[in-house]
């Protein structure tokens, strides 16, 4: 009987477990920027990868009116269609410096694509990530 439950815990365990692979793909004056190969989608025509910034000092934002955010990293779900060369973020959470979630958008559909620029950590999310696509 224990052996039955050690085969099912261990059949099942790949669905619980969650692998990250985080690359960093550049940094600005504010923040370093790491992508996770291991949440790579393809969706039809475009891809989506989670974006993590992870800032040098703790930010402040007045989101949803006069609240002040206090976050240290924000996580995004970033789309990518790589045939136009064009990205969105279409959800972005703030992460507190215990990694808590102080603020999230929620899943925004109607965000408006934007071109990448030829240097800067998006144009590195781009190529990396549209290099593992193809």
């Amino acid at each position: 009987m224990r052996l039955n439950y050690l085969i099912s815990i261990l059949l099942f365990f790949p669905f619980f477990a969650t692998a990250e692979t985080w690359v960093d793909v550049g940094a600005d004056t504010e923040a370093k920027y790491y992508v996770d190969l291991d949440s790579i989608k393809v969706e039809g025509a475009n891809t989506n990868v989670m974006k993590k910034g992870i800032y040098t000092n703790v930010m402040g934002e007045k989101l949803d009116g006069e609240k002040l955010v206090v976050f240290k990293i924000t996580m995004a779900r970033l789309e990518l269609d790589c045939a136009r060369e064009l990205n969105r973020v279409t959800q972005i959470d703030m992460l507190s410096e215990s990694d808590e979630i102080v603020w999230s958008s929620g899943y925004m559909s109607r965000r408006v694509w934007l071109s990448i620029k030829d240097q800067g950590h998006a144009r590195t999310t781009y190529d990396l990530i549209c290099a593992q696509v193809r």
